[in-house]
């Protein structure tokens, strides 16, 4: 197959492994993780493409598999920042987490960005799957959806189904095929209304309003809870919230109290110092050995 070679330029002190590997999007279709690399399937106006992703020398290196037209692969292009956040400022970030020495890590390895899907329409959908309920249960969702509805590249791997797409399943097929459960009227609802254009939430992360504001657009979708409206502002470099989930709970009492339960706001005044970074900063922290070397 005809592959076509792009270097992506990337910000000072890009941590490729670190963004990879910053939180569970990499097990989730249409991504692919692989040796020092990730692979992904990305829907674009003509059609779907298999891309890979690996690091190069101040760079990006993206392989796309097959003959993309220019204007494709510019599409591709930004697809792939998107999903690294290359395009991320994480200067302000920075700078807060070097005042405290529990974190000053972060700003030494050049850590703070989320891996993202290559719309935030897929970020949406894909935080609502993981509301109140198991990982793998996200897994299995995620997975139903994307291999159903999925565009087909010519590799047979398949890109996030468009809203299109997603607002034409019926809501018994949200039930029993993809296992929504009690999630199924709400997925179906937001698709359909991303799909006839009431909301566009792609050009929410640079949306130079209030955060508060963001925060109400994304409140006002269809389930979409304050954890989904907290990630996605994370996601974005624009944190307002903790974002505290089960899983951060209990790391954090393990490694801070002897896995002894505390409380949402002990949790919330041990990071009250680094203001609205204090979420962000507090997630890479509980997640710092997920990437065993730098």
């Amino acid at each position: 197959m005809t592959v076509a070679r792009v270097l992506l330029p990337a910000p000072p002190g890009f941590n490729f492994p670190r963004t990879v590997l910053s939180h569970g999007w990499y097990g989730l279709p249409p991504f692919r993780a692989e040796e020092g690399a990730l692979g992904a399937t990305v829907a674009t106006a003509s059609g779907a493409y298999a891309i890979r992703l690996e690091p190069a020398e101040g760079a990006v290196a993206m392989t796309i598999a097959g003959r993309p037209t220019p204007s494709t692969r510019r599409e591709l292009e930004a697809a792939a920042r998107r999903i690294l956040n290359l395009d991320l400022d994480l200067g302000p970030f920075h700078d807060a987490v070097r005042t405290d020495p529990r974190f000053a890590w972060i700003a030494e390895t050049g850590t703070g960005r989320f891996l993202r899907g290559a719309s935030v329409f897929e970020d949406v959908v894909k935080l609502v799957m993981t509301t109140n309920c198991s990982w793998s249960l996200t897994v299995k969702m995620v997975t139903a959806a994307v291999e159903r509805y999925g565009e087909p590249a010519a590799d047979g791997t398949r890109a996030f189904p468009t809203a299109e797409r997603l607002a034409s399943v019926p809501e018994s097929a949200w039930r029993n095929h993809v296992r929504a459960g009690y999630r199924a009227p709400s997925l179906r609802k937001l698709a359909g209304m991303v799909a006839r254009g009431e909301v566009d939430p792609e050009g929410w992360p640079t949306h130079p309003g209030p955060v508060v504001e963001l925060r109400k657009r994304i409140l006002a979708l269809p389930g979409a809870g304050p954890y989904v409206a907290e990630n996605l502002l994370k996601f974005w470099g624009r944190p307002d919230g903790l974002a505290l989930d089960s899983w951060m709970r209990a790391e954090y009492a393990r490694l801070f109290h002897g896995g002894r339960k505390v409380t949402d706001r002990t949790i919330g005044r041990s990071v009250a110092r680094l203001g609205t970074w204090g979420g962000l900063a507090l997630w890479f922290h509980l997640t710092k050995d997920w990437v065993p070397t730098d």
